[in-house]
């Protein structure tokens, strides 16, 4: 683990136990996850195990009443809405105040798909983009979202870079897009560290 504020490297404490979880409602891999706050975590689409991309989405949560150890026994899997269509395997989704925003990785579209956590679990489907997009990862860093586009050039390894300031409305201001660059093959990934 590292401070932020310091710079300070430390390991995890030998305290640390893992324990099993229940088994999952639906086999699944190459699912997208996001922390809901007060929830838990949601695991949103992926491939089944017939190998077929998922819809369905599941929701790891505390049981109500337990307190105290982190052992499997005291966590449920609760079925959760599932998405409006499925997606490519291996998803990208983002939490940003009560709302999920989901695209397949290397779908080439123009629209993503936003769960309304706090509106009762509404899948609606936004269209984001004027032109279809070669999504490669999407990430958010405070209320930033950034995606990062593959160029649609001949055996190109161009990448574009797109960030949104989301505000919670996002049917309001989806068509606010900057582009930040475009660069050879690049990899962005961001950890949450509190």
């Amino acid at each position: 683990l590292m401070d932020l504020s310091t710079g300070q490297v430390s390991s995890l404490p030998f305290t640390t136990q893992w324990s099993l979880l229940p088994p999952m409602l639906e086999e699944r891999s190459w699912c997208a996850t996001v922390n809901i706050p007060d929830s838990g975590v949601l695991f949103i689409g992926g491939i089944g195990g017939n190998e077929l991309p998922l819809r369905s989405t599941e929701l790891l949560t505390w049981r109500s009443g337990e307190d105290g150890g982190g052992g499997g026994e005291k966590w449920q899997w609760l079925p959760f809405t599932p998405m409006n269509k499925e997606h490519r395997g291996d998803p990208f989704a983002v939490y940003f105040q009560g709302k999920v925003y989901v695209f397949g990785c290397g779908e080439k579209v123009n629209e993503m798909e936003m769960l309304d956590v706090t509106a009762g679990g509404q899948w609606t489907s936004l269209t984001f983009f004027s032109q279809h997009l070669n999504i490669q990862l999407m990430t958010r860093i405070g209320n930033e979202l950034f995606i990062l586009h593959q160029e649609d050039l001949l055996f190109s390894d161009i990448y574009g870079l797109y960030s949104i300031e989301l505000d919670g409305d996002p049917k309001r201001q989806l068509a606010k897009w900057r582009k930040r660059k475009d660069a050879p093959e690049q990899k962005l990934m961001t950890v949450h560290l509190k």
